[in-house]
């Protein structure tokens, strides 16, 4: 039983006494080498990249069983490039242990796959997991997205509903529940987001839930896909050159024991989906979603849930901090005043027995009382004075180090039973060093009944049929009833005590040495103190002003250049744009008018070759001094923005690039049919330009993406390269700031940002982003 002393259960349990559990915990362990049977998985030897291992669905995804693989090289099943990606990665300097993405094979007739890799055993794991669901875009920007959604939930009970309802709105699971472990390594379900449609799970408690309640990365997260389909074996199942099996414990696709597929199946479960939380680095619960049909989530999609659940965690762990700190807070806030009071008592068992309803408020409990001189006091649910007697007798023969707390004192002093009722938990905090009186709280027994999301021992038999494990028949719920035991004394509760203690034992100190010295000392420094902190305070008025003033002179110089800068750039384009039309209109009219003029000539030049050949090449020359002129009219200011609008002048403008540097464009807009604020069109257009002067001139990049979207009215540019990168980090570059520099300063007009990703030999993502 988990209840400890005095238990009875609602349903009978006696069908599944033969389940096989050890422990309290689930004795069926999954198969080793064993796989999910929609996916493949090949274990490379790194020298040479021969396949030792093989399992899953290799012949839909190469052609040939996995029986037939081991012993093959892998370049009979990958192009040479795919193999150079994956010779780096086994030959990497550190061992790859979490699951890297490699690649994506496309082929024209299946699904997508990606190719997801780790080090093990050994080898490099090589695993196949086709994409049957469109992955996200941008899996950070989704994490980002879920992060925001949730952090405005305020306390933790309000914030595991947010996590619950958010994984199910971005994955589509049924149903969405968070865990939190409780002391014998259950989980209780305290928060859960459902389809209205299914049952609610909320308040249920999971003996052992989907992942075991270890750290390490292979706890982080789990998906088991299809927990009806029969796990795939990886063959051989014993290495041939070391005899060692190999370990999936890092897997991705690593298929769950039958036990917990059978599991599964008794709640109508054919897909879950587990991702731990993590406090202070241990496990402190779990995000586990359910799903009636089989569900293949892309590995894309795992990664950022299993990226929310850590930045989740992190939120998490401030908010449990939080309450724990605002507990600690009010604990300090009496204890302060609790030790101020008997500071300023002659004695001290008088001043707590004056005092001792404030105990209540300091230590929640339902009674409180004092034992001084061989006196009981108490107040609120206590035992009466006989009892307590008794049971003071008994702490004076119990080793402990001034504070005995316990959550179920008739284990350790039977004859509480007869008043477990008052007081089945108790914090004794004794008031000398050789015990004597005694401060003490009592919490009463709560009888509880606990509900279990199926039996504690979940069955595991075996099909007479085809030898496969099957579930015996046993209730989905069952209740426990707990008897003897009280909410449990948190840690910092008991700290609490300890340090009441102390402080009350230095308040006997103080007064063996003299309380009228030790006041007026204090008196004095109280008013030392005082006249400190009103110097103090004089000095922050004062530094404050000054700040104040400060800043009041710094927003006016920055409007002042922010007006100035504004001026300047809409000068600029305003001449920008009357030099466009002087080149466009007046030096094109007469670039015609002299070509008309060539033409007469050479009408009139009769039979003169010469002639005719020279006024041909001056023809010809004015032809190009057009061209450049309008192209640089384009250059200054192009016609388009204006008349046209930002989408066609960056598609003229990308045209015009790749076809002076040979550099590939890809261009996506998502506009919509309105047109942006001319100044928003002007200063995008403008940034663009700028990027792709730094990418030619600095990048080295062979590919270049633009992407312009509007989203909740915000209009995003981004403009990616795959070129040399550099280290954001670095020292400064002037040639290479420059430009960022003067984009930052024309977005700052319009209110919009500017941020950067880089590094060395990664490439360069530039982000604009503009409110409208």
């Amino acid at each position: 039983m988990h209840s400890g002393l005095d238990s009875s259960t609602e349903f009978g349990v006696a069908d599944c006494a033969a389940s096989g559990r050890v422990g309290g915990r689930r004795a069926a362990v999954s198969p080793p080498g064993s796989i999910q049977p929609h996916a493949a998985l090949l274990a490379l030897a790194p020298d040479n990249l021969a396949i030792v291992h093989a399992g899953g669905a290799t012949e839909a995804l190469f052609g040939a069983p996995a029986e037939l693989l081991p012993g093959a090289a892998a370049t009979t099943v990958f192009s040479s490039d795919q193999i150079a990606r994956l010779r780096t990665l086994a030959t990497a300097d550190q061992p790859i242990e979490q699951p890297l993405y490699a690649f994506t094979l496309d082929p024209p007739d299946a699904v997508p796959t990606d190719v997801i890799a780790h080090h093990a055993s050994g080898l490099l794991v090589v695993e196949l997991d086709p994409c049957r669901e469109q992955p996200p875009e941008n899996s950070l920007a989704l994490v980002q997205s879920m992060v925001r959604r949730v952090q405005s939930a305020s306390t933790v009970q309000e914030f595991c509903e947010a996590m619950a309802a958010e994984l199910r709105s971005v994955t589509g699971f049924d149903r969405v529940m968070v865990y939190r472990f409780a002391a014998d390594g259950s989980g209780d379900v305290i928060a859960e987001a459902r389809a209205p449609e299914i049952g609610s799970f909320l308040g249920l408690r999971d003996p052992q839930p989907d992942i075991t309640n270890q750290p390490g990365p292979s706890s982080r997260i789990r998906l088991q896909p299809d927990a009806r389909a029969t796990a795939a074996p990886v063959m051989p199942g014993i290495d041939p050159r070391s005899g060692a099996v190999l370990d999936l414990s890092h897997s991705s696709i690593r298929s769950a024991s039958p036990e917990h597929r059978l599991y599964l199946a008794q709640l109508g479960v054919a897909a879950s989906l587990s991702v731990s939380l993590t406090v202070d680095g241990a496990p402190w619960g779990l995000m586990v979603c359910h799903h009636a049909v089989p569900r293949f989530l892309p590995y894309r999609m795992r990664e950022a849930c299993a990226l929310f659940a850590e930045m989740a965690s992190s939120q998490l762990e401030a908010r449990l901090a939080a309450e724990q700190l605002a507990a600690r807070l009010h604990s300090a806030r009496v204890h302060e005043e609790l030790v101020t009071r008997m500071s300023q008592e002659s004695d001290l068992g008088e001043g707590l027995i004056r005092f001792y309803p404030d105990l209540l408020d300091f230590i929640p409990a339902a009674g409180v009382g004092l034992w001084i001189d061989g006196q009981f006091t108490g107040t609120g649910i206590t035992p009466d004075a006989k009892q307590v007697a008794a049971l003071i007798g008994w702490l004076h023969g119990v080793a402990h180090d001034g504070v005995y707390h316990t959550d179920c004192l008739p284990l350790a002093y039977p004859p509480s039973k007869a008043f477990a009722a008052q007081a089945c938990g108790l914090i004794a905090l004794s008031l000398s060093n050789t015990p004597r009186d005694y401060v003490l709280w009592f919490r009463p027994e709560i009888v509880r009944r606990v509900t279990w999301a199926g039996a504690p021992n979940k069955p595991v038999g075996v099909d007479s049929g085809d030898g496969r494990p099957t579930a015996n028949r046993c209730p989905a719920s069952w209740e426990e009833e707990v008897r003897l035991h009280c909410e449990p004394w948190l840690g910092a509760e008991v700290e609490a005590a300890h340090r009441l203690r102390q402080s009350l034992l230095d308040v006997v100190l103080r007064r063996i040495n003299g309380i009228a010295r030790e006041r007026r000392s204090a008196l004095l420094l109280q008013e030392q103190l005082m006249r400190q902190v009103e110097i103090g305070l004089n000095r922050s008025k004062d530094v404050a002003q000054t700040l104040q003033e400060e800043k009041r002179r710094r927003v006016l110089v920055e409007d002042d250049l922010s007006q100035v800068l504004r001026r300047t750039v809409e000068d600029q384009e305003a001449e920008r744009l009357r030099i466009a039309r002087e080149l466009h209109d007046t030096l094109g009219q007469s670039l015609t008018l002299l070509q008309l003029g060539f033409d007469k000539l050479g009408q009139a030049a009769g039979d003169a070759p010469e002639l005719k050949q020279r006024i041909a090449e001056m023809k010809s020359l004015t032809a190009d001094i057009g061209s450049q002129a309008n192209r640089l009219a384009w250059e200054i200011r192009p016609t388009a923005l204006d008349d046209l609008g930002i989408q066609t002048a960056i598609q003229t403008l990308l045209d015009s690039w790749s076809e002076r540097s040979g550099i590939e464009f890809d261009l996506h807009i998502t506009l919509g049919a309105s047109r942006l604020p001319p100044a928003v069109e002007t200063t995008l257009y403008r940034v663009l330009q700028e990027a792709l002067t730094n990418v030619i001139r600095h990048a080295a990049a062979r590919h270049v993406g633009v992407m312009l979207r509007l989203h909740d009215r915000q209009v995003t540019m981004i403009v990616e390269d795959d070129g040399r990168g550099f280290s954001a980090a670095g020292p400064k570059q002037p040639a290479n700031r420059l430009g960022l520099l003067g984009i930052r300063e024309r977005l700052s007009l319009v209110g919009g940002t500017l941020e950067l990703e880089t590094a060395p030999g990664k490439g360069t993502a530039l982000y604009a982003r503009i409110p409208l």
